[in-house]
């Protein structure tokens, strides 16, 4: 339903002349017309390689991306990983999985032609990570997210929540703290390029008989058993043009 509002303006008898300043110029975005994300390699528990059916009815997998409109640039992309869940009453209280990633910058789909006019820069904003909590008062739930570009350099983020929380079946966002002027990884050339990340989940309690579980969407299929949507890691990244 669109809610419109309408301001009355009282008519007064004498004339107000204001002076109105320009509208401001749109924000100058620095980014390609197309880019993709393709999954190449993946490592860990938390993770089953492409050769390993899952065992629910999704696998880890590329969802969708995000960006703020305001010039601001922020951009995320995320995975969902099905099998990234632990209980601090149980065996798994640390998953992880490590992520290989092959950014291309193209010129359209279905084509997919190289091109190479922007280099891209990992970790703009910090991570975002989208899950479900079940946490009592005592435990708490870690998350770990070391990120690695050609060259080996490292960046790490992390996400700590102290219970209690209760989201229910309800997805809850976090993000990882971020300073002013975030350091980045920039690919070593334009256009294309190979990175990945690895997600640690950890999960501890310093109270006696204190649950906690960290999971992600999940449905009860006909066979009586539960398939997980992934929890999903949004990384952020954005673009430098590149000189001609």
């Amino acid at each position: 339903m669109k809610l419109q509002i309408t301001a009355l303006v009282p008519l007064f008898t004498s004339t107000l002349v204001v002076a109105a300043s320009a509208p401001p110029a749109p924000p100058i975005r620095t980014l390609p017309n197309f880019w993709e994300f393709n999954i190449t390699a993946l490592e860990g528990p938390g993770c089953p390689g492409f050769a390993s059916p899952p065992s629910s009815g999704y696998s880890t997998r590329p969802k969708f991306g995000s960006n703020t409109v305001d010039g601001s640039e922020i951009y995320y992309w995320h995975i969902a990983y099905p099998h990234i869940k632990a209980s601090v009453d149980g065996t798994e209280t640390h998953v992880w999985c490590e992520t290989t990633l092959q950014y291309s910058e193209v010129d359209g789909f279905p084509d997919r032609k190289p091109k190479a006019d922007y280099l891209f820069k990992l970790h703009k904003n910090g991570t975002r990570v989208m899950a479900t909590y079940e946490l009592d008062e005592g435990v708490t739930a870690e998350w770990k997210f070391t990120y690695f570009a050609e060259d080996e350099e490292e960046l790490v983020d992390t996400v700590t929540l102290d219970g209690p929380i209760s989201s229910g079946k309800d997805v809850q966002t976090y993000f990882s703290s971020v300073e002013e002027a975030p350091e980045r990884i920039a690919l070593p050339k334009c256009g294309a390029g190979v990175f990945k990340y690895r997600t640690d989940l950890f999960l501890s309690s310093n109270k006696k008989g204190a649950k906690g579980i960290v999971a992600s969407e999940s449905l009860v299929n006909a066979k009586g058993d539960a398939e997980y949507y992934g929890v999903q890691q949004g990384f952020s990244y954005d673009w430098e043009k590149c000189q001609d």
